[in-house]
């Protein structure tokens, strides 16, 4: 699976396309959201520490927006990578 910029792409030049598999069970679940917590914190953060320029400017709003999503998409290929999440018709190598 080719990953670019840290992010794993959502379909396959094949045309396969990729979601997140059943979890099978609360503790993996929370597992997976404490990961995920644990990952995502650092852009909290930053958004906390810079929240009073947030309210002054949209197009400094619509930037955090979009860091916070591309941080997301990297925050999920993370997990796959250590094993927490799975996804169907991934193979991680």
């Amino acid at each position: 699976m080719p990953v670019k910029l840290g992010v794993m792409p959502r379909r396959c030049a094949c045309g396969a396309e990729f979601e997140w598999a059943p979890m099978g069970g609360a503790g993996r679940v929370a597992s997976v959201l404490a990961a995920l917590v644990l990952l995502m914190s650092p852009l909290f953060m930053l958004i906390w520490m810079a929240r009073s320029l947030l309210q002054d400017s949209i197009v400094l709003y619509v930037v955090a927006l979009v860091i916070g999503l591309y941080w997301f998409r990297v925050c999920e290929t993370l997990l796959v990578r250590f094993g927490l999440l799975r996804m169907e018709g991934v193979e991680v190598k």
